[in-house]
């Protein structure tokens, strides 16, 4: 009998979307091995040595395919919560510490990924989730529309930006927290004096229903509608998300972006404008399936297992 199929998932046993990837991959008689970053250094085994990689006792190197869903990589710093974790005294210690780590773990991702295994996503394409204004400029270089975009400091270039498209949301560069309207309230001195603290995101609004579609291994898997009437940000009306058909423009798009960003798998936030034109409002390299698909058997879940099988 031959040995069965090893996938390798990175992500958390306490992550509902990595539980659901690795049952799905065991209904399909192969192993799933979780490897959990988080757990680095202070409850596992996990090692580099000339090349070759080891958690616990499995050999990853020896493994051919990879599926990252939760890694837990902070760029450039490392994330203020896992500082608090870490035994040091000094925050300057724990700072220093949770730095060697992030190098540790992304150089091993790298490593197994440089050793020609199939990576779902490269991590090249994950640090594209939290590098958004890198992700837009790719998408735009590659003819994909995006909507117009401005980050900034400067109150000045908020009030332009402001006068030419009148309807502006903004959200954070890297990522965390809903997207919001800009208003005229928001256009005071001292609402944007706290520009000063950080850049902020600010996009021209593209008005109409939201889709999420998902892309694997370049070609169409699933598609779904979001109602936007009473809200801004979709995700405040993810339960009434329903299956949906795009056509062919808008798949072809899809599968055009992912490709211009290196994303093997992608959830592609797509809104409709009133003419019928779809906008690309971010890809996801590390995408949810739950709110969307059936987590078990739904069209996303089962190919997305039966790939990472099949390139064990």
């Amino acid at each position: 009998m031959a040995p069965r199929k090893k996938v390798v998932l990175i992500g958390s046993r306490t992550d509902d979307a990595t539980r659901y990837v690795a049952e799905a991959v065991e209904r399909r008689r192969a192993s799933a091995i979780i490897v959990e970053t988080e757990r680095v250094p202070d409850t596992v085994t996990f090692d580099w040595e000339d090349g070759v990689v080891h958690w616990e006792k499995e050999c990853l190197s020896d493994l051919r395919s990879f599926y990252v869903k939760n890694l837990r990589l902070s760029l450039p710093v490392p994330e203020a919560e896992a500082l608090t974790e870490r035994n040091f005294p000094r925050w300057q210690e724990q700072y220093l510490a949770e730095r060697e780590r992030q190098s540790f773990l992304h150089s091993v991702v790298r490593a197994l990924h440089r050793r020609g295994c199939s990576f779902v996503n490269p991590m090249e394409a994950v640090e594209l989730h939290y590098l958004k204004l890198h992700q837009l400029a790719l998408l735009a270089r590659h003819k994909v529309p995006v909507p117009s975009s401005l980050a900034t400091h400067s109150p000045d270039a908020v009030r332009a930006f402001f006068a030419r498209h009148r309807n502006v949301v903004y959200k954070p560069l890297g990522g965390g927290a809903m997207v919001r309207k800009l208003s005229e309230a928001d256009l005071t001195d001292e609402r944007l004096t706290l520009l000063g603290n950080c850049p902020v995101l600010f996009q021209e609004q593209i008005q109409g229903d939201e889709f999420r579609a998902y892309v694997l291994a370049g070609e169409p898997v699933a598609a779904f509608q979001i109602p936007t009437e009473g809200v801004v940000d979709a995700r405040q009306n993810l339960e009434k998300a329903r299956p949906a058909r795009l056509p062919r423009a808008a798949w072809d798009l899809c599968v055009r972006g992912a490709k211009a960003l290196g994303m093997v798998f992608t959830a592609v936030d797509l809104r409709r404008t009133p003419e019928g034109a779809f906008v690309a409002l971010e890809f996801n390299p590390t995408p949810a399936i739950s709110f969307f698909d059936d987590p078990r058997d739904g069209k996303v879940i089962t190919r997305l297992a039966s790939y990472l099988v099949a390139q064990a």
